[in-house]
């Protein structure tokens, strides 16, 4: 990595929930310039690479944005996001990498404080907001690296980790894997590139801890974090205090604050499985009625998978859809949440933030738990 030493680092969507804390990590440890743009707050434009000695680029940022165009004419070199990633953890002896469909930042979130709880020092990157670590990456002096992997756009293709945790796999990204097989391949592939890997792992591990996170998806996102923790040969009592410490992170069932008496919370679940574990485990608390407005993420998503959201909606009381959040898609396919909202009865549809926040104020009552759920900017309703 000594190749950024004192060069000038371009990154292409630099506001990213992971290109956010690499350009910290390029400039603190590798004393690397760094630029950024970013399509959220100033936009992509040719000039922003000129002068550059590499580009990094998003995921999203395809050939056809205009700075890894320019980037490419220039010859620049260029690279993932991920890659970079990558190589970082290569320069740790333990390296950890969490991957799966479901649980990704919460069982990441739960090893690091295992981890931390035991003095090991570790470096973290984790997809979400984590309080314990004031954001969503610290930079330790230990030789553990614990990090999230993304399956999309097969972006753990680049980790080689020491110890792979796989905590499950559902059809998604149809936008990247067009069948499920193409989506298994990715994680079979990443699985092969690990010295070890853990897909099995049992809830007796944690029996006699009290999680405050609730929802039998913690306890087994709990149970795969000890099963590693164990593996690294951290012991159970610091297992056990550390689980029962762990608060959550940002944006998993999140507590906001009261609508009308009713206690709103704050959700990321965006694919069906995450959908019905959420209002499942939401059932289980002690409401009067569970009211849950849903933002899907992507019109590809939301076409593959639609009669499995709808599925899962009709486990709430009441369900309120907001139109689709397009991310990085053109809605080319002719699909709305209304599609969703036609196959759960009762449910209703609104097109802004500003609808959907006026609709929740006029169905919450006491004794209510209200729910914004969703990728997208459904998470600012709380904020109008």
């Amino acid at each position: 990595m000594q190749r950024f030493k004192n060069k000038r680092v371009h990154l292409i969507g630099i506001a990213g929930v992971s290109m956010a804390p690499l350009a910290e990590t390029l400039c603190d440890k590798y004393g690397a310039v760094v630029t950024g743009s970013d399509w959220s707050i100033d936009g992509h434009r040719a000039e922003n690479v000129h002068g550059a000695d590499y580009v990094i680029r998003t995921a999203a940022a395809g050939e056809d944005n205009p700075e890894v165009a320019e980037a490419r004419r220039l010859g620049i070199p260029m690279m993932e996001r991920a890659e970079v990633w990558g190589l970082i953890m290569r320069e740790y002896g333990n390296t950890i990498c969490v991957a799966g469909t479901h649980g990704k930042s919460t069982t990441t979130a739960m090893l690091a404080q295992i981890f931390m709880e035991a003095g090991r020092d570790p470096s973290v990157m984790v997809g979400a907001t984590f309080p314990l670590i004031g954001g969503n990456h610290r930079m330790g002096k230990s030789g553990d690296f614990i990090a999230e992997a993304d399956e999309y756009s097969n972006s753990f293709r680049f980790f080689k980790p020491n110890i792979a945790l796989i905590l499950n796999m559902e059809y998604d990204h149809p936008d990247c894997y067009p069948t499920f097989e193409d989506y298994k391949a990715a994680f079979d592939a990443f699985a092969a590139s690990a010295n070890d890997v853990i897909r099995e792992y049992d809830t007796a591990i944690i029996e006699g801890i009290t999680l405050k996170v609730p929802g039998e998806h913690n306890r087994l996102n709990a149970a795969a974090a000890a099963a590693v923790a164990e593996h690294c040969g951290i012991g159970r009592a610091a297992i056990k205090t550390a689980l029962e410490k762990f608060t959550g992170v940002k944006r998993r069932f999140e507590y906001k604050g009261e609508l009308n008496g009713a206690a709103f919370y704050d959700d990321y679940a965006h694919h069906p499985g995450e959908l019905t574990a959420t209002l499942t485990m939401a059932k289980t608390l002690p409401y009067k009625r569970v009211i849950a407005a849903f933002q899907p993420h992507t019109y590809t998503r939301t076409r593959a998978l639609l009669p499995e959201f709808a599925e899962a909606l009709k486990i709430a009381d009441k369900a309120v859809l907001m139109e689709i959040y397009a991310a990085r898609e053109d809605n080319v396919y002719g699909v709305s949440s209304s599609d969703v909202a036609k196959l759960v009865p009762g449910a209703e549809f609104y097109v802004s933030l500003e609808d959907v926040k006026r609709r929740l104020k006029e169905l919450a009552e006491p004794g209510d738990l209200v729910m914004t759920i969703g990728a997208g900017d459904i998470t600012n309703v709380w904020e109008l």
